[in-house]
């Protein structure tokens, strides 16, 4: 089973994503596992004690479903890895982050997106998108300044379609992964916003 990511925010009710979930994917409630960061992220000791439940779990289908996993650091992240491809017909993980992007591209390349509501919701003043993307300031684009500009842009906006947060996640994974011209990527990204008409799906434009 793929591992899904849903966002959330603080007016979302947990319990009953995870419910809708779980009766989507024909899993039985009392096979479920959720792992909450103990602080402010979750642990590699969390992990590992997810790790050791899971093989003394239940024979049918476990849904572990893992919350913070955006506002934890590399290690936890790298950690979590190794758990994604064990025994996938039999577990299914579900992640419930609040900004996708802060995912390591690892993770986000064995994850499918998932849910019918908006991905991000605008936490301040939505930049012009000429002032993020725009052909003269991408002339000078490097590796990390075009990841820095797609980033941006997904925390300042609330996106509503999957496809375009999914483009977005896809060209910064090319741009950390494969080294793919920056100047391009930043391009690319503009063309399609001008050709999908991005005003559109983005709140208060």
């Amino acid at each position: 089973m793929i591992p899904k990511i849903i966002t959330t925010d603080k007016r979302d009710n947990i319990n009953e994503i995870i419910s809708g979930f779980a009766k989507q994917c024909d899993i039985d409630l009392s096979h479920r596992m959720v792992i909450s960061p103990e602080k402010n992220e979750l642990t590699v000791e969390q992990i590992h004690l997810m790790q050791k439940d899971i093989q003394v779990m239940f024979s049918k289908k476990i849904l572990v479903v893992l919350q913070g996993v955006d506002d934890s650091g590399n290690e936890v992240q790298n950690s979590l890895l190794k758990c994604l491809e064990e025994d996938s017909e039999r577990i299914q993980f579900l992640f419930l982050v609040k900004n996708p992007a802060l995912l390591l591209p690892t993770i986000l390349s064995r994850c499918a997106l998932t849910g019918p509501r908006p991905f991000f919701h605008k936490s301040e003043s939505f930049k012009s998108l000429l002032d993020i993307f725009s052909f003269q300031n991408n002339s000078d684009a490097t590796k990390e300044t075009a990841v820095g500009k797609i980033d941006a842009f997904i925390a300042s906006a609330s996106v509503k379609n999957n496809h375009t947060l999914h483009n977005l996640l896809t060209i910064r994974k090319l741009i950390i992964d494969n080294n793919i011209n920056p100047v391009l990527a930043l391009d690319n990204i503009l063309i399609f916003f001008s050709k999908t008409s991005t005003m559109n799906v983005i709140h208060g434009k």
